[in-house]
């Protein structure tokens, strides 16, 4: 805290002292991969290659320019030289859907098809084929509507969360729930890119699942809103794990919430033969990793003023 705040004062006069004065000129290019921000700065440069490979029609241009612009503006909003404003989480998480939806698209520039026979055989070996089994094993109404109920509870799960934090001014929480969130919509972004996966769905309902008004709401919804070769492992799950381990450890009757709607998630996915039960348990691994990365070193408690004061008085001090 110390040495933040002596960067800040030296900043804000113009001076460094000796062992300083390097970083002010190395972080204006230096990306904060710890701003959700910067997160999406590299997810965008990390699959602009695609883009470059064509073909160059009217829309693709379209989509590589925009690209390209988003990533550039990004970069620069998340460089380390730039003072953090909350709204770039906010900004961050009305992101998450918008690079969602190119997913379809870029993953299908390399010409490489989708893997679902690769992960069809990860999931025979752990698994089994619960994903086209499970529904005809227990063909229960009211089971069914219950958990399609709970797959579709995945939105409000993860903003309800952050929209409670930053209205209680948790923000210290309120941002590394953001970071958890991100970091894990990123890390399943860039294996849609480049290890596209359809997922059950795609090959029809599995037998025996029941039909009613949770299911047939959810098909709508995945229908007119979901990009193909986006199953593996799961964005659902990986986003809905990340902000359970974070609201577990920020406030932990939220937290067992999230988490059991979380659990509610993967086995709604499976049962209604929307995802292999292998993308849920990876999707749940990249949740829990993501949010340790993000959570780390955080302390639960939030700061007292008296503190934040004192760490003030001691960077102003020195100089």
């Amino acid at each position: 805290v110390v040495v933040e705040r002596q960067k800040q004062f030296y900043n804000n006069r113009g001076t460094f002292p000796p062992g300083l004065h390097a970083w002010r000129e190395s972080d204006k290019t230096l990306i904060d991969m710890r701003r959700p921000l910067g997160l999406v700065a590299v997810y965008l440069a990390v699959t602009f290659p695609p883009l470059v490979m064509g073909p160059w029609t009217l829309g693709h241009a379209v989509l590589a320019t925009v690209h390209l612009a988003a990533l550039m503006t990004f970069w620069s909003l998340g460089s380390r030289e730039r003072a953090p404003g909350h709204w770039t989480s906010w900004a961050a998480l009305g992101l998450i859907p918008l690079l969602y939806m190119e997913i379809g698209q870029l993953n299908q520039l390399l010409g490489s098809g989708y893997r679902d026979t690769v992960v069809t055989a990860w999931e025979s070996a752990v698994f089994g084929s619960p994903a086209t089994e499970l529904a005809a094993a227990i063909p229960n109404v009211v089971l069914s509507e219950a958990l399609h109920l709970t797959y579709l509870l995945y939105y409000p799960t993860v903003l309800v969360p952050l929209a409670l934090l930053y209205y209680w001014r948790r923000i210290d929480q309120f941002e590394d729930s953001v970071l958890a969130v991100v970091a894990a919509a990123v890390v399943c972004f860039v294996v849609f890119v480049y290890f596209p996966v359809q997922g059950p769905r795609y090959f029809g309902p599995p037998e025996g699942v029941p039909n009613g008004p949770m299911r047939a709401l959810t098909l709508s919804i995945l229908e007119s809103g979901s990009s193909r070769g986006a199953a593996f492992p799961s964005s659902h799950m990986a986003l809905a794990t990340a902000q359970a381990m974070a609201q577990l450890r920020f406030h932990r009757p939220m937290g067992v919430v999230v988490a059991v709607i979380a659990l509610g998630i993967g086995l709604g996915a499976v049962y209604a033969g929307f995802h292999y039960a292998i993308d849920m348990a990876v999707g749940a691994g990249v949740g829990i990793a993501v949010a340790y990365w993000a959570l780390r070193g955080r302390s639960d408690a939030p700061k007292r003023q008296s503190d934040v004061g004192s760490a003030e008085g001691e960077g102003v001090g020195e100089g």
